[in-house]
């Protein structure tokens, strides 16, 4: 199901009518086993040819209007066009402008945006949209195949130009990567697992795979990818861009507050779209350089972008807005509230932008836009190479915080659940790659992995350490580790996880105790977290650590209660070089 795009201003029917999250049906199995390898070709009816402009990288402050107000892109402390909008801190921001004087704008790099749909034709994105955009639901919104927008197309709309928005043609706004090409695909308005497949590894020739979505928020509950997802990463990895991959970016989720306690509710970890070595998990960070408070933790992220709160009473990001019949389709004038006026005080009003877009739907494609930079300059960086170089030049944010953990032994890089390895560094990033030695893409990834069957009670109160022994692996520098878990504890809410390196002894939560609720609506009941079912955790953090040693998982119950339970398996698998 579709992550929270941003915390307050979204209808949640959106969110419970996206992705089905089952196993392919039976009838549709064998057809989607000849597609993951070789995907047809789609037919689109074309009613208008797209092709990009050519483009010029921006030296300095491009001239777009709104760019002063593009605070993730220069962050001079400025306060935003309303009076109640808060200031950020000077220097909270991506770095970009010394990335586009190295001449990176990501040229040409293409990029698809998998969401409810891109107004293509906005006057900010046209200028780089190409041919290969896929509407899966024509019939429906009278637009031809080759046009994913319409009136449902306003999410993707406001990511699309935070990543590809053209910069200095006196109109609205810069994306990240102003000069790279544009692609979409409405998959969220039909979430098939047949669309899924051809969303993600359709067109090989996709660079960076955007998507500002994930598991539905709110729950504290687990929710797995399909099989077929993962299926379809594998290939994207390693036949994208020539056997180099395909970069596949996802929103971390939304669902960190509830009813504006204090209290974490949602975990990056717990979900399943986000946990995996090709995908890279993003967080979000407020203009100040602290954590956005609806934005989840998780070992699982790589790095962190900006992000608001809710953009009317709070800074948010601006953006394209869709533009649709009597002005109503977009966020501004307000979407799914179209009695606010055109005028008001929260937003602009040239209604084709907006200023009220957050979530980590936000900072989503802001990482993405860095790529695209990465892969114009050095077009021969493998998806792997692209991870590392992201974690490596991150800036440490928020450094007060107590969640930073410096990692020791052999990784140099602090990291933190809050943040990943830190906020993204767009200048630094170009850096980092123009001396990278390559790891190589998928065929040279080493893995190893190791199961137990402990059988053990889960104590109350204190830890119970678990062994996980690996030598003879070859892999000295990982870059990636996947924990399987089974228990039969009738309520995983009440169990505190934590993986233990060799060594160091270096701890990482892998899952804090937690509440879960019947659904992602307010007030609803709590109930029991389900038991772990071979369970899937990524794990960022230990990069650069040697995969042989004696790993420990410690594993607590938090509560004294009849709830009790034993860790059944662990599945404990590493990946790197």
């Amino acid at each position: 199901m579709l992550a929270r795009p941003f915390a307050y201003a979204f209808s949640l029917f959106l969110f419970l009518l996206t992705l089905d999250c089952r196993e392919p049906e039976q009838e549709t199995q064998s057809r989607l086993a000849l597609w993951i390898n070789d995907p047809p070709v789609l037919p689109r009816n074309v009613k208008f040819e797209y092709k990009a402009t050519d483009c010029e990288t921006p030296t300095g402050n491009p001239n777009d209007p709104l760019f002063g107000f593009q605070w993730h892109l220069k962050n001079s402390g400025q306060a935003m066009f309303a009076s109640i909008h808060s200031a950020g801190t000077a220097g909270e921001d991506i770095n970009v402008l010394p990335a586009w004087a190295r001449k990176a704008s990501g040229n040409k790099v293409l990029v698809s945006v998998i969401d409810d749909g891109v107004f293509l034709d906005h006057e900010d994105l046209l200028p780089n949209v190409v041919e290969g955009s896929y509407n899966f639901v024509s019939a429906t919104n009278f637009l031809s195949l080759n046009n994913p927008g319409g009136e449902k197309a306003i999410h993707g709309t406001a990511v699309a130009g935070i990543i590809a928005a053209r910069a200095n043609n006196s109109l609205g706004i810069s994306g990240v990567a102003p000069c790279s090409n544009l692609i979409g695909y409405n998959y969220l308005e039909a979430a098939t697992d047949v669309n899924l497949v051809l969303a993600l590894s359709e067109n090989k020739t996709v660079e960076v795979s955007n998507n500002s979505w994930g598991a539905i928020d709110g729950t504290g509950q687990f929710v797995s990818a399909p099989n077929i997802f993962y299926e379809t990463l594998e290939v994207g990895l390693a036949r994208g861009r020539n056997e180099k991959g395909t970069s596949y970016v996802f929103a971390g989720g939304n669902g960190a507050g509830r009813l504006n306690s204090t209290e974490e509710v949602d975990f990056s970890v717990l979900d399943g779209y986000a946990n995996h070595i090709g995908v890279i998990a993003v967080g979000g960070v407020l203009n100040t350089g602290k954590r956005a408070n609806f934005s989840e933790k998780g070992a699982n992220l790589l790095v962190s972008a900006y992000t608001g709160r809710d953009g009317e009473i709070n800074t948010a990001i601006t953006t394209t807005d869709a533009v649709g019949i009597l002005n109503n389709w977009g966020y501004n004038p307000g979407g799914d509230i179209p009695t606010r006026p055109i005028t008001s005080s929260y937003n602009y009003k040239d209604t084709r932008y907006t200023s009220t877009f957050n979530g980590t739907s936000a900072a989503t494609p802001m990482v993405s836009g860095v790529i695209s930079l990465l892969y114009e300059k050095y077009p021969n960086l493998t998806w792997r190479d692209v991870r590392k170089i992201l974690a490596q030049s991150a800036r440490v944010n928020d450094p007060s915080d107590t969640g930073w953990i410096p990692m020791g032994g052999t990784s140099n890089y602090p990291f933190n659940t809050k943040y990943g390895f830190g906020v993204i560094n767009a200048d630094r990033a170009l850096e980092v790659a123009s001396s990278f030695s390559s790891l190589g893409g998928s065929s040279s990834l080493k893995k190893v992995e190791t199961t137990v069957t402990p059988g053990t009670s889960i104590p109350e109160g204190s830890a119970s350490s678990t062994s996980l022994a690996v030598a003879n692996s070859k892999i000295t520098k990982i870059e990636y580790i996947e924990i399987f878990l089974s228990s039969d504890h009738p309520n995983q809410g009440e169990l505190r996880i934590e993986l233990e390196a060799p060594s160091t002894g270096v701890k990482v939560e892998i899952l804090e105790p937690r509440k879960c609720y019947t659904a992602a609506e307010k007030g609803l009941p709590i109930i029991d977290c389900t038991p772990m079912a071979n369970q899937k955790f990524g794990v960022s953090a230990f990069l650069d650590y040697p995969a042989d040693g004696n790993w420990k998982l410690n594993v607590t119950d938090s509560e004294s209660n009849s709830k009790t339970g034993k860790l059944d398996s662990i599945r404990f698998v590493l990946y790197g070089s």
